[in-house]
């Protein structure tokens, strides 16, 4: 089930939230987790079964390594618990890849290739993994106490608005909210106006420059020019920025009508001034996991710099290949870890000023998103050359003509994506009261009921009309 489908908007939605708010507070959670795996079944029910049995599994051990005496038997029941959420998630999304890579290498000396097995990828397996590693680091390391209920526990784990993509909240800042996670009528508003704007992020503005973008990328080569190449490279850009932090708005939003506080996971990337600052405002909750779970115990900064640099290159190889098993994702990673280590070793940004380090720091990472675009290496060297203009045009290739790549309205949606994420929000809200200098917070509060019909209406036609396009980062 997705959040954009019409089954979720019409149905399971909104009978959701009509009985969670009619049943006892005592028996929300139990509601919460049935809704949670109902929702889950609904696209994979292998899905939910994996994600049962794990976390009963991962329940249990999180008590084992609390009520252990000595450190080397904590020790070894939380390195059971990685190795078994590590091992889950290394079969189901990366057997089949590293199968097909060494039976290359069989291949290049004469032997037969080992049989590839079919194995479906578990819906939301790189989150719901991570969630439950830190369940186990978090009791390991004394942050907190292991759940006293199963149902708590896997309520942290499958809660279905960040079950699929995220946020990604750490245990130790989500356990206070799982007793008692009360809302009122602000809370409902506040949230069900955070879910439009997800929603209009995903309907009006990354679905229409996907569309573009997907028409630039299924060119053939001798058919695209310079311009075309640019032109989807930079809707794709936008698009995946919209329809993440879309989807994240969503899942806070319904969080945030169900009295859970899930921490923001977009604050305007393209803003960054350098790669570091990128990562603190692009998947936020990603970067923090990856801090705290990965480079803090690799030594963090408090080593030398060779080694800090290290350390560096391997949260980026690991974010890069936690994303899929391909190498175009690899070497995205890897990407990023480079000039994550060139601005902490030379201070790029600092040198050339906001006015240059804005502008090429969105540059640098555009070029990245080719990689993570494209669905083999080849394909991403092929593109570069493309933008490159390293690559001629096929004489004898049918001409494609702009309308057949994006239309007018893809065009000013494009514009409207770049005035968005380029200008900073306190900028708008400055604008906001000088042009409205009277306005109180209950004329506010009319004017957002205002935006959100509006949002939910165009949104609501806009997918009506248009084909099923799934979140980007649900395949994640």
């Amino acid at each position: 089930m997705n959040f954009t489908s019409l089954i979720f908007l019409f149905y399971f939605l909104p009978l959701f939230l009509l009985t969670y708010n009619l049943i006892p507070r005592g028996r929300r959670n139990f509601f919460i987790l049935a809704a949670s795996f109902a929702f889950l079944c609904w696209g994979s029910p292998q899905s939910a079964l994996l994600l049962f049995l794990t976390s009963i599994l991962d329940f249990f051990l999180g008590h084992f390594i609390s009520s252990s005496q000595s450190r080397r038997r904590k020790r070894l029941w939380v390195s059971i618990g990685i190795i078994e959420n590590v091992g889950v998630l290394f079969y189901f999304k990366y057997w089949n890849f590293f199968i097909h890579e060494f039976n290359q290498a069989l291949s290049t000396i004469g032997l037969h290739p080992i049989a590839v097995a079919q194995i479906l990828l578990p819906l939301g397996i790189s989150f719901f993994t991570f969630h439950k590693i830190s369940y186990l680091v978090d009791v390991y390391l004394n942050r907190v106490q292991p759940a006293d209920r199963f149902v708590d526990f896997a309520v942290y784990v499958a809660l279905f608005p960040k079950l699929i993509q995220g946020p990604i909240v750490p245990y130790h800042h989500f356990v206070s909210q799982l007793p008692d996670h009360d809302h009122d009528l602000k809370d409902t508003f506040d949230g069900l106006f955070r879910f439009c704007v997800g929603f209009g992020k995903k309907v009006l503005i990354a679905d229409v420059l996907g569309e573009a973008a997907d028409n630039v990328f299924q060119l053939k080569f001798g058919s695209m020019t310079t311009g075309y190449a640019w032109l989807g490279i930079l809707c794709y850009t936008f698009q995946i920025y919209f329809d993440f932090s879309g989807y994240s708005d969503m899942a806070i939003g319904i969080g945030r009508m169900l009295g859970f506080r899930i921490p923001e996971n977009f604050n305007q990337p393209y803003l960054s001034q350098n790669f570091p600052e990128f990562w603190r405002r692009w998947h936020i909750t990603l970067s923090a996991w990856f801090r705290e779970y990965l480079y803090i115990p690799l030594g963090g900064n408090r080593v030398s710099s060779v080694r800090n640099y290290m350390n560096l290159w391997i949260v980026f190889f690991a974010s890069g290949l936690w994303h899929g098993a391909n190498w175009t994702f690899v070497i995205w990673g890897i990407y990023h870890g480079f000039f994550i280590v060139a601005e902490k070793r030379f201070e790029i940004s600092k040198k050339l000023g906001n006015s240059l380090s804005i502008p090429l720091t969105f540059f640098l990472v555009m070029i990245g998103w080719v990689f993570f675009r494209s669905q083999n290496l080849g394909f991403a060297l092929h593109y570069l050359q493309k933008l490159s203009l390293l690559s001629p045009i096929d004489p004898a290739a049918p001409i494609v003509l702009l309308p057949e790549i994006i239309t007018n309205r893809g065009i000013f949606i494009l514009l409207l994506a770049c005035l968005i994420s380029f200008i900073p929000e306190t900028q708008i809200i400055a604008l906001w009261k000088r042009m409205l200098p009277g306005v109180t917070i209950k004329h506010i509060s009319r004017l957002q009921i205002g935006a959100l019909a509006a949002l939910l209406i165009l949104a609501l036609a806009a997918l009506i009309n248009s084909s099923f396009k799934p979140f980007i980062y649900f395949r994640f």
